[in-house]
């Protein structure tokens, strides 16, 4: 599947993270002034945070089976050179940190998913595929021509997808095999993937600041369901079936995909912290948001209640 000057100096290296059809951009416009306010008001409550002890932190997974949270950390951000300095931590639910470098050795890990005991890590150029039971690596699988793989998500076959944001692609990988999925200057610097629970494939889009589902049929974008949300980044669904998304520049929104309305939760760009790429803890209804160069992971209690 980036904060200060220095970063934004380099903002094509890290533009997330760091269109489609005419009738579709039609559609997304007629949608978005269409917009209503949100049937439910959500609001955030800080639940804990981290010490600023991790180091340059992406992404944050939840893994229920096994009780834990998994960071990815890119530390120095160098695109262009593997320094090896990147790494996966372990937190408990309460935000402990079990182990701060759980899995060493990786260059700038970012989007993270799981599937059959297995934690697969996009990793600039390559999915890393690591032991859950023993934190072992045991694949590598490079992508040809991968400039800057960014997110992952898994559907309930096992394949799992990554984007590529510096070269418009979304990849594959199944059966050990991985091939290119979609290629297409539509997906604007893709970045946040997430395979909902009705198994449609969600796309954040980084340059074109949009959320929009796949068709993955066609293999097109289709309508916005919502825009103007510049470095769109993570993805997170809720159990009432509506969508959480963060801009790495520090926002975090709510979308009700069903009235066509977006609710605004969360807004740090004022004190320059980030919101990279969310997870979320379903057991605790927690939203787990990484702060990139801020080094925390900060969770906030999900509170909803009737407008």
């Amino acid at each position: 599947m980036t904060k200060c000057m220095t970063l934004l100096a380099v903002s094509g290296v890290l533009c997330y993270s760091c269109g489609g059809n005419h009738a579709s951009n039609e559609t997304a416009a007629d949608t978005t002034a269409a917009m209503q306010e949100p049937q439910a008001t959500l609001t955030l409550e800080e639940a804990w945070s981290t010490d600023t002890v991790m180091r340059t932190s992406e992404s944050v997974l939840s893994d229920p089976d096994n009780d834990v949270l998994y960071v990815s950390n890119i530390n120095n951000v160098d695109k262009e050179n593997k320094d090896g300095d990147g790494f996966i931590s372990k937190l408990s639910p309460d935000g402990s940190v079990e182990e701060l470098q759980w899995v060493t050795g990786l260059n700038d890990p970012k989007g993270m998913g799981i599937y059959d005991g297995k934690l697969y890590v996009a990793d600039l150029d390559e999915v890393v595929e690591i032991n859950l039971d023993n934190g072992e690596i045991e694949n590598k699988y490079p992508i040809d021509g991968a400039a800057f793989l960014n997110d992952i998500t898994v559907d309930s076959d096992g394949k799992v997808y990554v984007s590529d944001s510096d070269t418009d692609k979304i990849h594959v990988l199944a059966d050990g095999k991985v091939s290119t999925f979609m290629s297409d200057s539509s997906l604007q610097r893709p970045n946040g993937l997430l395979v909902d629970r009705d198994g449609t494939l969600m796309l954040a889009s980084a340059g074109g600041g949009f959320f929009a589902p796949i068709d993955t049929t066609d293999k097109a974008v289709e309508a916005h369901l919502i825009e103007n949300i510049p470095s769109a980044d993570g993805i997170i669904q809720l159990a009432d079936g509506n969508y959480i998304v963060s801009t790495w520049s520090g926002e975090v929104h709510y979308v009700e995909p069903a009235t066509g309305s977006e609710q605004k939760l969360l807004d740090t760009k004022a004190e320059k912290i980030n919101a990279a790429d969310i997870g979320y803890d379903a057991d605790n209804d927690l939203l787990l948001v990484p702060t990139f160069m801020d080094n925390r992971v900060v969770a906030y209690k999900i509170v909803k209640g009737n407008s």
